[in-house]
């Protein structure tokens, strides 16, 4: 090898040491023929500037094309979720508002890899947070149904206080009623002047069982099912924020990789620049040249301003997502690398697809859920059991402090009692609205063309997934086949880069045979890297509809980055 090299190398070495006693031998007739262009010579500081290029070559080489793949926590098929960095990134809390703009300045910038900014979202993520109450909130109510299989007993206490004032006259006697001396007796335009006061206390215990409902069976079931549905909509949200992360990272990585190629580029356009300024200023090179030059550095340090743009934008967008502190702004540690071809074909993709699906399950659950709540409406109309029985004890005091007679009602008053009672019942209650006006049948038949029209979304949701399989599954495939015609140019282009930095350094190339070969190698990276991240996009989005999660939120989390089980 490095024989053929040294070959190459002295080849155009030997022309040049020929051509010099050639054009002393032939002398007028030389200078009589046309003459061949003359190369200005080369410059050192394009010659560095190349050698830097090279180097960042060589650095490139280790992420566009790499020797193997590498097993680690981005690409292993066995690779889950790590713990979370350090220092941890604590969500924001949920209500913060900062007021300042030091509070949102950026102060920190943390790489992190794609597993470890999953296990961060898993954490922050406020959909998540919010998938997890839901579950919550529908445990709750699930737990309120099954409660009426008890019995209710209750408790009720009361208390009070009264005061009455009365008076009383006599119009008419009574005399003849009552036999003569009989303490009965009243006298015409008698009169009393009673007051009484009582007090009062009773407390009651009371129990109902409902023995027989129809009604509690379906509010159970109904419950059971909007729990399934919640616990549904959870393990679609853990997938499709893996997609989400995914995405967003994948996105930062090619950022950076244009940024870091762009950045080269403009660095060589500026060298070129300037050697061609030099050579304008001697008469060496025309002034359309120079021109050339300028447009083409300007062309790259707009290409270069928009890959940093994108770049910020990227890590600002992979940080808003997994919901980090308001002053870090996170970085990707992990360069593009290629995951693993996707392992089925289309036709297995989409039957797993469909398999154990979160989303067609949630429609699923919600679809029974609307039936059961059909049947609890349709139970209101049955006739339901119930076990009621009451007991209860009082007691009063009745204090009368003013009594005035006058020739009346001298009988009967007491200045003070005390009145104490108690009573306990027992019983069936039998409950039967068997007609109401429509109104239940009504509700019945609107739940039922609820569950109906869900019906129809699971089918539109069944569509649509395997709609979104069989882009990606394309996508993936084209990538894939883009992948190896870009790796192929770009090898090309390295080659090609080699020797017109060799013929440069031999003067027989030119500046322009340098920028043009720069500007097709700069285009064979952009196309490894954005057809690598093309692929691995393409492979989140198949992974989103077939990865395995758990449905509740107490098991562990783990989010695998490649497709297991194949």
């Amino acid at each position: 090898m490095i024989r053929r090299q040294v070959r190459r190398w002295l080849a155009p070495v030997l022309g040049l040491a020929l051509a010099a006693p050639m054009a002393q031998a032939w002398g007028q007739e030389l200078i009589a023929a046309p003459r061949p262009r003359r190369l200005p010579p080369p410059s050192p500081a394009l010659l560095r500037s190349l050698q830097g290029f090279q180097e960042d070559l060589e650095r490139l080489d280790r992420t566009l094309l790499p020797a193997a793949p590498e097993a680690d926590a981005t690409g292993g098929p066995d690779a889950t979720l790590p713990g979370l960095p350090d220092p941890a990134l604590p969500a924001p809390p949920a209500t913060a508002l900062p007021q300042v703009p030091e509070a949102v300045r950026i102060e920190r910038r943390q790489r992190l890899s794609l597993a470890e900014a999953l296990a961060v979202a898993v954490r922050n993520d406020p959909d998540l947070a919010a998938a997890v109450l839901g579950v919550r909130e529908q445990q709750d109510l699930a737990g309120s149904a099954r409660g009426r299989r008890w019995p209710e007993l209750g408790l009720n206490l009361a208390g009070g206080f009264s005061q009455q004032r009365s008076y009383n006259q006599v119009w008419t006697d009574n005399a003849g009623i009552y036999p003569s001396g009989s303490p009965f007796l009243v006298r015409n335009q008698g009169w009393n002047v009673v007051q009484s006061n009582v007090g009062a206390a009773a407390a009651r215990v009371e129990l109902a069982w409902e023995l027989l409902s129809p009604y509690r069976a379906a509010a159970i079931a109904e419950a059971d099912d909007s729990l399934k549905a919640s616990r549904q909509r959870y393990a679609d949200r853990l997938r499709q924020l893996q997609l989400d992360v995914s995405i967003a990272y994948y996105g930062l990585q090619l950022a950076d990789q244009l940024l870091r190629i762009r950045r080269a580029v403009v660095e060589s356009d500026t060298v070129v620049r300037d050697q061609v300024a030099a050579l304008q200023q001697v008469g060496l090179v025309p002034r359309l040249d120079r021109l050339r030059a300028e447009a083409a550095l300007q062309q790259s340090r707009y290409r270069f301003e928009q890959a940093e743009a994108l770049q910020l934008s990227r890590q600002r967008q992979l940080s808003n997502l997994i919901n980090v502190p308001f002053d870090v702004s996170l970085r990707a540690s992990d360069a593009v690398r290629l995951q693993p071809p996707w392992p089925l074909d289309l036709e297995q993709t989409i039957v797993r697809g469909w398999q154990d699906n979160p989303q067609l399950r949630a429609l699923q659950a919600a679809r029974d859920a609307l039936l059961r709540q059909a049947d609890r409406r349709a139970a209101e109309l049955l006739p339901s059991l119930r076990l009621v029985a009451t007991g209860g004890y009082g007691q009063g005091l009745i204090t009368q402090p003013v009594i005035q007679l006058e020739g009346c009602c001298s009988s009967a008053l007491i200045p003070q009692l005390l009145n104490q009672r108690s009573d306990w019942a027992a019983g069936l209650q039998l409950h039967w609205r068997f007609f109401d006006g429509g109104v239940t049948a009504g509700a019945v038949a609107a739940s039922r063309s609820a569950a109906a029209r869900t019906d129809q979304q699971l089918a539109r949701e069944r569509n649509a997934i395997r709609q979104r399989l069989e882009a990606a599954f394309y996508d993936h495939r084209a990538a894939l086949r883009q992948i190896v015609a870009a790796r192929a140019s770009y090898s090309a282009s390295r080659e090609a880069f080699r020797d017109v930095r060799a013929r440069y350094q031999l003067g027989l190339a030119d500046y322009s045979d340098v920028a043009d070969t720069v500007a097709t190698l700069t285009g064979a990276m952009e196309g490894v890297a954005e057809s690598t991240t093309l692929a691995n996009v393409s492979y989140a989005q198949l992974l989103r509809e077939l990865l395995p999660v758990p449905d509740r939120p107490d098991q562990p989390v783990a989010l695998p980055l490649v497709l297991g089980g194949s």
